[in-house]
C-alpha cells in the first residue's frame, strides 16, 4: 500500500479531478451548440434545442430538442431530452461512435451510432435504436411518412448497416397495443383496424422492405400480412406487393387479401 503514500501520485489525482471539474463548470455550450447545428445543417437538418450542458462521463445533454428539415417543414424529431455518449477511443479512430439515451412523445429510447465522420453526421454508417412505450399518436412524422393515421404504444428495435460495397441492410421489430391503423379504404364498413396488440417483424435489403409479419389482432377484425414494398425517395410512392388475410373475429370468417399499387394508393384485392 506504499503507493498511496506517494506525494506525486496524489498530485496528478488532483490536477485531474480539477481539470474535469473545470470542464464541467466552465462547459462551453454555446461552442458545441453551434458546431452541431453546423454539422447537422451540412446534412440537411435543422437542430433547436432549449439547453444544451455537460453530462457525465463523456457526453452533452440537450433538454427540448427538436430535428426539423432544412429545406420544408417536416419534422422528425421532437423530444423532451437526449443525452450522447461519445466514445473515447473515436477521438483516436477514423469510424466515430456515439451512445444515445432519452425521452420522447410520452415513452424512451436509447441506442448506438456509428459515422465516418463528426463534421459530417448523415447518413450515419450503422446504428442500433431501441423505443420503449412511445405513443404513435403524439409522432407526427409517422402519420406524413404513411400518408394515414397511426396510434398505440410502440415497443421494439431497429438496425442498419450502411456499406458503400454492400449497399444498406437492416432489421426491424415492433411489438404495438391499444391503438388503430386507418385504412385507406372502407372494409365491410370499416374506415380503421382497432387493436389491442399487433406484431411487425421486417428486413431492410437496399430500396426494398421484406415484411416477414404484420399482425394485428382486435375485437372487430385481426390483419395479418406479408411481403415486400419497394422503398421510393417519397415514401408514400413506394410500391406494394403483399398478401394474406383479414379474419372477422366475432364470426371466424377469413377472406384473403393481395395489396398492390402505393402506400398512399393502395389496390386491394379480395380473393
Amino acid at each position: 500500500m506504499k503507493f498511496l503514500k506517494n506525494k506525486t501520485l496524489w498530485f496528478i489525482v488532483y490536477g485531474i479531478v480539477i481539470t474535469v471539474a473545470f470542464l464541467y463548470v466552465l462547459f462551453p455550450s454555446d461552442i458545441v451548440r453551434g458546431r452541431l447545428e453546423e454539422a447537422l445543417t451540412a446534412s440537411g437538418f435543422v437542430l433547436k434545442t432549449e439547453s444544451l450542458r455537460s453530462s457525465f462521463p463523456f457526453g452533452i445533454k440537450m433538454q427540448n430538442v427538436s430535428l426539423n428539415s432544412e429545406s420544408s417543414a417536416t419534422s422528425y424529431f421532437q423530444g423532451k431530452s437526449i443525452d450522447v455518449q461519445f466514445n473515447p477511443s473515436s477521438f483516436f479512430r477514423k469510424s466515430k461512435s456515439v451512445g444515445i439515451d432519452g425521452q420522447a412523445y410520452g415513452g424512451n429510447f436509447s441506442g448506438r451510432f456509428g459515422f465516418a465522420s463528426f463534421s459530417k453526421l448523415y447518413p450515419p454508417q450503422e446504428g442500433k435504436l431501441i423505443i420503449r412505450d412511445i405513443d404513435l399518436g403524439k409522432y407526427a412524422f409517422i402519420k406524413t411518412l404513411l400518408g394515414r393515421d397511426i396510434t398505440g404504444r410502440a415497443s421494439g428495435d431497429w438496425t442498419f448497416k450502411n456499406s458503400a460495397e454492400r449497399g444498406s441492410s437492416g432489421t426491424i421489430h415492433l411489438s404495438l397495443k391499444r391503438g388503430y391503423f386507418s385504412l385507406a379504404e372502407p372494409f365491410l364498413g370499416l374506415s380503421r383496424i382497432d387493436f389491442n396488440r399487433g406484431d411487425i417483424k421486417a428486413s431492410i435489403q437496399n430500396d426494398r422492405i421484406i415484411l416477414e409479419k404484420m399482425e394485428l389482432f382486435g375485437q372487430q377484425l385481426d390483419c395479418l400480412l406479408n411481403g415486400e414494398i419497394s422503398l421510393a425517395g417519397d415514401f408514400k410512392q413506394s410500391q406494394l406487393n403483399l398478401n394474406g388475410e383479414m379474419i372477422i373475429a366475432e364470426k371466424k370468417v377469413k377472406m384473403k387479401i393481395n395489396i398492390s399499387g402505393t402506400m398512399a394508393n393502395p389496390a386491394v384485392r379480395y380473393i
